[in-house]
């Protein structure tokens, strides 16, 4: 190699290395900008330093990977070394916890949809900024104490659905009824169920318990509230008389203290602060009777019918009796009586059995019937009907 051709190289180098080092400075500069900004309270400065500053080192990283990647297939070992340095100097410039308590009390000043969208970029850059709405269930009385609490941290903003007293299982008679949330522990600043958004800041929110009994039924709508009581009072049980066939009720249920009213039953006595029952109905659906694969029912052969009995209910339902039954003479039910000995609310069960149809008419509907009943006498049918070839 000539002279002349060495001094080029070695002036390409030293522009290379010179470009590196421009970079890093460019970074260290910026990351500068953004730490005196903050520092003099510049919220606005602060955020578009840092956004300056995320574009440079996204930059950096990608020369730097690349110079590692070069290092790798060249052996270099100096190189490698000077990436290395490099990728840690890079990870150092990353907000402090210091710098991020700063720019969120810059930030709790704002007003309305800035400070959420400040809060956000916050959040979505610093691993010390975690807000955390904690939620105090506790409560004492006489006789009781009950402590229990609850966190959620999401990004601020971000919808929070408070709990109600459907979605816990905290005993009525010793708390009464969950009526709201407060930010302290005398007054309902948020109703029981209500959506809120995540706070900037870490809070806590007091549940708020009354004396009261509740009964509420979804089927018919009553939603019935005695507040104030004591215990000993006696509240009238609202009287359900009817069911529509498929919702058989079955009385009145508190979950949180597995105390049960009959249907018969008129008064309630409170024990303790309050009760909170809910209706429970047995209630079943049978549903897609098929003779799969069979489309129409072939003549003397041994088929199989299928068919779904759903607990649609509250209510687990119990030693179950199923039959199957058909006014057609020429139709054979191998198995006309079925069991199934517990069947959960929400649940379905499948149930076969083996018919067949001795007939010879072709296209002759053929009723079938279902009939489920259970450990109390309730009784659920459906009729289906299913065509010969």
């Amino acid at each position: 190699m000539t002279m002349k051709a060495k001094k080029v190289v070695l002036v390409l180098m030293v522009l290379v290395l010179s470009s590196a080092v421009v970079f890093a400075a460019s970074a260290q500069k910026l990351y500068e900008d953004f730490s005196d900004a903050v520092a003099r309270g510049d919220l606005d400065g602060a955020i578009s330093s840092y956004s300056d500053l995320e574009e440079r080192i996204s930059d950096e990283l990608s020369s730097t990977n690349k110079s590692l990647e070069k290092a790798f297939e060249k052996n270099n070992m100096d190189l490698y070394l000077e990436a290395r340095s490099d990728l840690r100097t890079l990870s150092g410039y990353r907000i402090t916890r210091e710098q991020s308590d700063a720019l969120l009390a810059l930030i709790v000043e704002e007003d309305g949809e800035k400070a959420l969208e400040d809060a956000g970029w916050l959040y979505s850059i610093s691993s010390y900024y975690r807000p955390t709405l904690s939620l105090d269930y506790s409560a004492s009385g006489e006789n009781f104490s009950y402590s229990y609490r609850s966190s959620v941290s999401v990004k601020p903003g971000t919808e929070v659905t408070l709990p109600d007293q459907e979605s816990i299982n905290a005993n009525s008679n010793n708390l009464g009824q969950l009526v709201g949330w407060g930010v302290t522990r005398d007054e309902v600043t948020y109703g029981a169920g209500e959506v809120i958004t995540m706070p900037l800041t870490d809070q806590t929110l007091y549940a708020i318990w009354r004396n009261a009994v509740t009964f509420k039924d979804d089927v018919s709508g009553i939603d019935e509230t005695s507040e104030g009581v004591v215990e000993g009072d006696e509240i009238a049980i609202p009287q359900i008389t009817s069911s529509d066939g498929s919702n058989v009720f079955i009385g009145w249920y508190d979950s949180t203290t597995g105390e049960f009213l009959g249907p018969e039953e008129e008064v309630y006595s409170v024990r303790g602060n309050g009760a909170s029952f809910e209706a429970l109905y047995a209630s079943l659906e049978i549903s897609n009777a098929s003779t799969s694969p069979y489309s129409t029912l072939p003549t003397n052969i041994q088929v199989t019918l299928t068919f779904n009995v759903e607990n649609t209910g509250n209510e687990d339902l119990k030693d179950l009796t199923v039959t199957i039954s058909s006014a057609d003479s020429d139709l054979t039910i191998l198995t006309d009586t079925l069991h199934f000995r517990r069947l959960p609310s929400g649940s379905v069960g499948t149930v076969s059995t083996r018919i067949v149809y001795t007939g010879t008419e072709s296209a002759r509907q053929i009723p079938l019937t279902v009939t489920v009943t259970d450990e109390d006498g309730n009784a659920w049918s459906s009729d289906f009907t299913i065509a010969s070839k």
